[in-house]
């Protein structure tokens, strides 16, 4: 005896098609969510990266950059990010001044006609503590604002372009003299801020700490820098063991030069067994490594290598790797 089969009901349908709609709902509302969260932690970098162009700016022409310099700001800046003549209706990204406070500054539009939105404003005033963020103004950005700024340098009026102020009368608005805010140790690296422990850093941004400059070599926030697991670069041609080094650096220790095989840290040059090859000198080097052909002296004679000889093996003259050259 057959049974009839049974079908979803009306009332069933609906509730699946219900939940499909809000499933789906909760899907786009997320994905524009990640969408912009994603967009704003590309302005903060972009300005970041126009921070350090103008820096490279100051390094070679002796003075900061200003809104007109946006052609030759261009040739220091690859990827999406081009500068162009900032009016009422173009220019997204620029090197700007204060007019009245002369500081200059990264500033970025983020009104709606700009590409931003009220999320993505939202965004960027919650991380405005956290990365420095200023509105047009010099102010904390808040959302409403229609423009995103990072300061480079205080350079107030009257003061020299090194931001370094001629007349002690004059306070830029960092409150000391036009210098750059907690400069304790900072005064000597005019370009650079002091480490703050409370702030988020990006990579490639550069602080001042117990006198020295350091480059954050990705996003770190509370890691202090010259430690051996801090995300923080010394910039200095000094050997450094907390110093991640690539192929091809060269770095000096002992008062000799040394160039890195390959990637390398804590590994000391001049020591068997380390990627570093001693450069700059003709004398056999135990640490070295030598390929057919080499020359070297040794102990007053010179000596051709026969084959490739790696670090470690005997000297010159004790050993078969090793021709005297009359």
């Amino acid at each position: 005896m057959s049974r009839s089969k049974r079908g979803f009901t009306l009332v069933e349908i609906l509730l699946t098609i219900l939940i499909i709609a809000i499933l789906a709902g909760n899907l786009l509302l997320t994905s524009g969510i990640s969408r912009d969260r994603s967009a704003a932690t590309r302005i903060v970098s972009d300005l970041m990266t126009l921070k350090r162009t103008a820096m490279l700016f100051f390094s070679d022409n002796d003075r900061w950059p200003g809104e007109s310099d946006y052609e030759r700001l261009n040739a220091y800046l690859s990827g999406h990010i081009q500068l162009q003549a900032w009016d009422e209706d173009s220019g997204v990204y620029a090197i700007k001044r204060h007019e009245a406070l002369g500081t200059v500054y990264a500033a970025a539009r983020v009104a709606d006609e700009f590409g931003g939105s009220p999320r993505i404003r939202e965004f960027l005033e919650r991380d405005s503590s956290e990365y420095g963020l200023l509105n047009g103004e010099l102010s904390p950005y808040q959302s409403v604002d229609p423009v995103v700024a990072v300061r480079v340098k205080d350079v107030a009026p009257g003061s020299d372009e090194s931001g370094e102020d001629d007349h002690s009368g004059l306070e830029g608005p960092g409150g000391g003299a036009g210098q750059d805010s907690g400069s304790g140790t900072g005064g000597n690296h005019p370009d650079h801020d002091t480490w703050d422990s409370g702030r988020a850093y990006l990579g490639g941004e550069r602080v001042v700490f117990d006198g020295k400059v350091f480059e954050a070599r990705y996003w770190t926030r509370g890691n202090q820098p010259g430690l051996m697991d801090s995300p923080w670069q010394e910039i200095t041609d000094e050997w450094r063991d907390f110093n991640e080094y690539k192929q091809g650096d060269i770095v000096v220790y002992g008062g000799k030069q040394y160039q890195a095989w390959n990637w390398t840290k804590d590994d000391i040059p001049g020591t068997v067994g380390s990627p570093w090859q001693q450069i700059g000198t003709d004398q056999w080097v135990a640490s070295n490594k030598y390929a057919s052909g080499d020359s070297v002296f040794y102990n007053g004679k010179q000596y051709r290598a026969k084959w490739y000889v790696d670090p470690g093996e005997d000297p010159p003259g004790s050993s078969a790797a090793w021709e005297l050259i009359p």
